[in-house]
């Protein structure tokens, strides 16, 4: 067996059922099982995956038992000779599988592997690559001093910000989002610590795995789209709270000699300061509820400006999502098509696929919606990632096209989703 692919998922349907597709296309050619551990989700999850992907196997839990506690009930039942923990809001393509067993199989000193990682609109996450914690690498970025000095050695370590993040380079930390394993270093290293119900787990066992004498690689040849809850995650209370205790247990765990202690102490008043800054924030918003209450109902009144979308498709693919998009009640003003391939010359084409960004550029688009049926996963990441300087919406359509996916998704029966949120284990 070359690989097994673990996914935990709760809740998140639809990113769900999109990642799954991703990983049947690179699972080609491969000798390749599919875990789908579920931590007890209530919106059709399980049975989307029985009847849609009945090749893989489902793991259905009673309750939500975190991400560390899912991910070792497949881990110890997985017979690849590499093991890749995926979360179920990403998008791998096509050849993300064979060249990270590629990369591995040429880095026999290689525990863990991490990818370039980009966001929904197809700008670089920076926990694609990150440094041991330490207290002063933590300190600086708690204290928000990593984002003011992003590129420096001494304030960013957090997220290696020095680096070229062109450049294949070893890093302590591996993001749980995609941490592709060798079996040999899990045999090795024992399973996830479990006392991480969320958020920690992946520092932890990029440590251990260092700890046991492996290195670590970022490996930003492959590049996967990660989907993140860009708002809702960085305001909820219980996330950050739960961010600042995971980073609690793991110095506690591996830092609690004498001149640590004080670190401790920190991240203890780190998360009562954070906690008291969250409510703030949310009595603060309580007294702008009217004002957002009237600017609601302004978005939504039939003179009110719409966005202006381009469809990434071929003919055939643009009528298909005009028609998802006026059985949601979206008011999005089309402005055309990118085509695929460059003797397409339909009336409603505005140019081909290459130029894509001066098209957006032109005719001042605010969002672009991708189909799955007319092009492969790898042109539809390059394309999000050259367009990533744009402040757009971007949005890729269900291979069946009965929803459309981003940041938040659309679908008929549920016009406007809400940004994502899953309590398994959301990576920093």
């Amino acid at each position: 067996m070359d690989l097994s692919v673990i996914i935990v998922s709760y809740n998140v349907r639809y990113f769900l059922e999109q990642c799954l597709l991703s990983v049947r296309r690179a699972s080609e050619n491969l000798e390749c099982e599919v875990f789908v551990v579920d931590n007890n989700s209530a919106d059709g999850s399980c049975s989307m995956v029985s009847r849609e992907f009945p090749e893989m196997i489902l793991i259905n839990n009673n309750e939500n038992r975190g991400f560390s506690a899912a991910n070792n009930q497949a881990l110890k039942i997985a017979s690849g000779r590499y093991i890749l923990l995926l979360n179920p809001d990403t998008i791998v393509d096509e050849n993300t599988f064979k060249s990270c067993i590629n990369f591995m199989d040429s880095h026999p000193d290689a525990g863990a592997t991490g990818v370039r990682m980009i966001n929904g609109k197809g700008k670089l996450l920076p926990e694609s690559k990150r440094a041991l914690p330490t207290p002063r690498t933590a300190f600086f970025k708690m204290s928000g001093l990593s984002y003011l000095f992003p590129r420096s050695r001494f304030f960013n370590r957090y997220y290696l910000g020095h680096l070229d993040s062109l450049e294949t380079t070893k890093a302590d930390i591996i993001s749980g989002a995609f941490m592709f394993l060798r079996s040999e270093s899990v045999r090795n290293t024992g399973l996830l610590d479990e006392e991480f119900f969320m958020y920690g787990e992946d520092v932890d066992y990029s440590y251990r795995l260092q700890k046991a004498g492996y290195n670590n690689y970022y490996f930003p040849e492959v590049k996967i789209i990660h989907y993140k809850g860009e708002s809702t995650r960085k305001e909820n209370l219980n996330t950050v709270v739960n961010f600042y205790k995971a980073m609690l247990i793991f110095v506690r765990k591996h830092f609690s000699n004498g001149s640590m202690k004080r670190f401790i102490h920190f991240i203890q008043a780190a998360i009562f300061l954070t906690a008291g800054i969250s409510l703030m924030r949310k009595s603060f918003r309580r007294t702008l509820l009217p004002l957002k209450l009237l600017k609601s109902r302004i978005a939504e009144h039939p003179l009110a400006p719409s966005r202006r979308t381009v469809i990434v498709s071929d003919q055939q693919g643009f009528s298909r999502i005009l028609d998802l998009l006026s059985s949601t009640g979206a008011r999005n003003i089309i402005s055309g098509r990118v085509s695929i391939t460059e003797d397409d010359h339909s009336e409603e084409v505005l140019g081909n696929l290459p130029k894509l960004k001066e098209v957006l550029r032109v005719n001042r688009i605010r969002e672009v919606i991708f189909t799955t049926r007319d092009i492969n996963t790898s042109q539809i990441i390059n394309a999000m990632h050259q367009i990533s300087d744009y402040k757009i919406t971007i949005r890729i359509a269900s291979a069946d096209e009965k929803y459309l996916l981003g940041s938040s998704y659309i679908s008929p029966d549920d016009p406007v989703k809400p940004n994502i949120e899953s309590n398994f284990g959301k990576r920093d």
